[in-house]
């Protein structure tokens, strides 16, 4: 799958339209078409992508899976989304109380 239909399928699972993430990114509706249907995109436009879309792995986004040689092995199912501030404090919490077990006790 190639970079364009990853955005697509990136903003079809938030937005119904794509007028309007052209109105949250405050960029005109046909520069936005321009991008999902091939246009080369902007560093500007990619970093609005990634603040919007945190849980998307730009590894998975920006790799053209058409040309990726098989004898590497790699599957789309092998990509992660990145956790959330949220899932990551608790993650963190989880550890510490962990490391907190494996402490001794005080006397």
């Amino acid at each position: 799958m190639v970079f364009e239909e990853k955005l697509k399928q990136l903003i079809k699972s938030k937005y119904s339209k794509l007028s309007d993430l052209a109105e949250k990114f405050d960029m005109n509706y046909t520069q936005l078409s321009q991008y999902v249907n091939g246009k080369k995109i902007s560093i500007d436009f990619l970093s609005k992508i990634i603040q919007e879309f945190p849980e998307a792995d730009l590894n998975w986004l920006l790799r053209d899976d058409s040309s990726v040689d098989d004898s590497v092995n790699e599957t789309a199912t092998e990509y992660k989304a990145v956790m959330n501030n949220e899932q990551i404090i608790e993650k963190i919490e989880y550890l510490l109380k962990d490391l907190k077990k494996q402490l001794p006790e005080e006397k």
